[in-house]
């Protein structure tokens, strides 16, 4: 590459050489000929000024006087010769005695004696250089006296300091030179421009899009430094798409919270987001992240065989039979339809218990370089779903169900025996019996009242369309009317009541009236059912900025830690019995949880075994201003 650069160098160096050697050589003649027009002029001017002043004293002419005519042009280099019309010489300043005679015989001469005056040019005798040669006929047509003829040097390039060849050479020699030294240069400059061009196409091909070209001018570097920062902008734009396309989804995936599992057809994993390795507790079991997942065998990151068969049995099912599915369909795709897509359940065990998972399986088209997607690889997609709290729902309304018909049959069975016998009696011969058996239908009957008030109360709670409307309430007030609610069970078995309100609580609680005497009344009872007689019960109220609070406070029998969470479930009773004066309905400490949530508000329980029973309920309060909260 070098090579051909000095030779193309050289090349153009001969070229401007030449150029310049035709030029100069056209300028020499141009200016040759330019000389010599003006050289005839001034010879012939010359001539006629010497005539002139000659022929009035052509017949007595003395050649000392003639000479001293023509001294200042013998001065200025000028040859003079002048003759008379018999051949003499009267003066000759040539110093050539040759040319003397042969004066009348030259064709300048001859053609002065015919029509008044002649030029020639030709070199005189004993010379090499040629001289320019007028003649002026002295004298009329008719009566020729004499001729006056003068001669000077041509200018040619030879007859100066150097020779044309020597000139030449030099100015050849400067102009090669010049030219080297100029090509050297621009040489340099656009070796420098390409150089930086090719470092900013490989930063580019190496993926360096910050890399910019900043050639200025209107050349080609310059045509293509251009070319290429549209290259690298367009190229930016692009990859910024693509990062912006890629990082969409991958927080998607990343956000979804069903897992996601991608199978190539080689079935090795292409694919896989955080949720499916948390379903399937890939990250304790196989050590791996989703990075390192992808490309791995299905079978060392998923364990479970039969989504291993659902992922990567069926592939290879259809490329086992690829040949025998081609004959028969005409197609060379795998199954699709019902065959590919597949469902199951699964339950794990992991970290935070037992999950409960719905897997779905199905065909899916995977870019794999080719040019239609008719032949685009087909791998298959796995999606988890986590259904653990949709089987939990399941499970409590199945529980929720036959708890429901057993609390409510057995009333209803005491009820309709209690009947039944009252039926078959006579009143007046048994009427204490059929006291007693009234007694156990009143009985029942509030017990049966009860469970279908708390039911419809935990519907309501539970409606999406159910509306609460937060009002002022005073706290006081709502103490008194809980202990007036409650005052008869209070004094029949005994019980000490404390209603405290803290100094900061103001005077007023925001909420509403039916969800918070759910609330009081529900814990009050519970309070009052497992307490002994003679004991005690405490409710307490507090408050903060932005929240308020309830806490009912018992001795009683306590409740185990173990069973302190079950409690808030539906029919659910620490005394394993459903009959008897001081069971209720189950249902209690449920309400409680439901209204609580409607408050916006949390409820925990605490307490032991023959320790008493402690529940705190907290909801959020609107701030209100300090006039206000003083009112």
């Amino acid at each position: 590459m070098r090579g051909v650069g000095w030779k193309a160098l050289l090349a153009s160096g001969l070229l401007i050489v030449i150029v310049l050697a035709a030029a100069f050589w056209l300028i020499t003649e141009d200016q040759e000929r330019r000389y010599n027009a003006d050289l005839d002029r001034q010879l012939l001017t010359a001539a006629r000024i010497v005539r002139a002043a000659l022929r009035p004293g052509w017949d007595d002419l003395d050649a000392g006087v003639a000479a001293g005519l023509v001294h200042s042009l013998r001065e200025d280099g000028a040859a003079v010769m002048i003759a008379a019309a018999d051949g003499t010489v009267l003066v000759d300043t040539t110093g050539t005695p040759a040319a003397a005679e042969m004066l009348l015989a030259q064709p300048e001469v001859r053609r002065a004696l015919l029509t008044g005056w002649g030029s020639e040019t030709r070199a005189l005798p004993g010379e090499t250089r040629t001289s320019r040669m007028v003649a002026v006929r002295v004298g009329s047509d008719d009566s020729t006296l004499g001729v006056v003829w003068l001669a000077r040097p041509t200018w040619t390039i030879e007859a100066g300091t150097h020779s044309l060849g020597d000139l030449i050479a030099a100015v050849g020699a400067l102009a090669l030179v010049s030219t080297l030294l100029l090509t050297v240069v621009l040489t340099r400059l656009r070796t420098r421009l390409l150089r930086r061009l090719t470092e900013t196409a490989r930063s580019l091909s190496a993926g360096d899009l910050s890399a910019e070209a900043d050639i200025a001018g209107s050349d080609e570097y310059a045509a293509l430094s251009a070319a290429l920062n549209q290259t690298r902008r367009r190229l930016a734009q692009q990859v910024a798409t693509i990062d912006r396309q890629r990082l969409t989804l991958e927080s998607l995936l990343n956000q979804l919270h069903e897992g996601v599992v991608v199978v190539g057809p080689e079935g090795h994993v292409a694919l896989i987001n955080p949720a499916a390795v948390r379903l399937l507790n890939l990250a304790e079991q196989s050590r791996l992240d989703c990075r390192r997942m992808i490309g791995l065998p299905v079978e060392r990151c998923v364990p479970q065989h039969s989504l291993q068969q659902m992922l990567v049995g069926q592939i290879r099912a259809a490329a086992a039979g690829s040949d025998e599915h081609e004959a028969a369909s005409g197609s060379g795709g795998p199954a699709g339809g019902a065959e590919s897509d597949q469902e199951t359940r699964l339950r794990l065990r992991g970290p935070a218990g037992e999950l409960h998972l719905l897997a779905r399986v199905s065909d899916v088209l995977l870019p794999g370089g080719a040019a239609t997607p008719e032949d685009s690889a087909v791998g298959r997609v796995l999606v988890l779903t986590d259904i653990t709290e949709l089987a939990r729902i399941i499970h409590v309304k199945a529980d929720f169900v036959a708890n429901a018909s057993h609390e409510l049959r057995t009333p209803l069975a005491a009820i309709r025996a209690a009947v039944e016998t009252l039926l078959q009696m006579d009143p007046a011969e048994a009427a204490e019996a059929g006291r007693r058996f009234m007694n156990t239908v009143e009985r029942q009957s509030r017990r049966l009242e009860a469970l279908v008030t708390d039911l419809l109360d935990l519907s309501r709670l539970e409606s999406p369309t159910a509306r609460f409307e937060p009002e002022e309430l005073s706290i006081r007030k709502e103490l008194d009317e809980l202990r007036g609610r409650f005052a008869e069970r209070l004094e029949s078995k005994g019980l000490a009541w404390e209603a405290l309100e803290s100094a900061a609580a103001g005077g007023v609680v925001v909420a509403d009236r039916h969800l918070l005497r759910l609330v009081l009344d529900n814990l009050v009872d519970n309070a009052i059912k497992f307490t002994p007689a003679g004991g005690h019960v405490r409710v307490e109220y507090a408050a903060g900025p932005g929240w308020a609070s309830f806490e009912v406070v018992d001795d009683g029998c306590g409740i185990p830690e173990a069973e302190q969470e079950r409690v808030f479930e539906r029919f659910y009773q620490v005394e394993r019995g459903r009959s008897g004066a001081e069971q209720g309905t189950g249902l209690g400490l449920s309400i409680v949880r439901h209204a609580v949530a409607a408050l916006g508000g949390t409820v925990a329980l605490s307490g032991a075994p023959g320790q008493g029973t402690r529940v705190l309920v907290k909801f959020p309060q609107p701030q209100r201003s300090a006039a206000r909260a003083a009112r």
